[in-house]
């Protein structure tokens, strides 16, 4: 109201006063009122998130779309199909980046005095000594993965889930 009193009249100092703390008071509250809402949909979020739930549906057709290119100009051509789409792009980058030719001359990596590494060790399976390392510098208070499990749950429960723990980790 004071708002609308200003276009036709000049507000006295207490009435700016007035307008003034109002409007403060007013964004604070709207400011509250998003934390507020932001807050609900994260309990809503950790409740119904990984569930087989509309609330996650909704969130991932909703990702999906806003992912998705409709249809890519090139010149006076309007392309709508993926493999038009998908040839324009490489196009563009291909004129964009050129193409890669053959090197005339090398690096010899030997002549440059840098130590090599054998990373034979890499390929060797993992066992339980180093899985329960990193099981033991894990967080206690925090989930390493999606399944929920902290990193208590992991420590506490080590005798009884080791064995599928490692079948599992030998089977990737």
């Amino acid at each position: 109201m004071l708002e609308i009193a200003r276009d036709s009249r000049s507000l006295s100092p207490g009435e700016l006063w007035l307008k003034n703390n109002m409007k403060k008071h007013s964004l604070a509250l709207a400011s509250l009122q998003r934390t507020i809402a932001r807050l609900r949909s994260r309990i809503g979020w950790l409740r119904e998130g990984d569930t087989n739930s509309s609330l996650f549906h909704l969130h991932a057709r909703h990702r999906k779309r806003k992912n998705f290119i409709g249809q890519l100009v090139s010149g006076d051509q309007i392309c709508t199909n993926h493999k038009d789409k998908a040839e324009i792009i490489d196009t563009f980058y291909e004129n964009l980046l050129g193409n890669s030719t053959d090197r005339i001359q090398t690096v010899n990596l030997a002549e440059l005095g840098i130590n090599s590494h054998d990373l034979a060790d890499l390929d060797l399976p993992f066992n339980e000594e180093e899985v329960w390392k990193t099981i033991k510098e894990l967080p206690s208070d925090k989930a390493p993965g999606p399944d929920g499990f902290t990193g208590r749950f992991y420590k506490s429960c080590w005798p009884i889930i080791k064995v599928d723990v490692m079948a599992a980790i030998s089977a990737v």
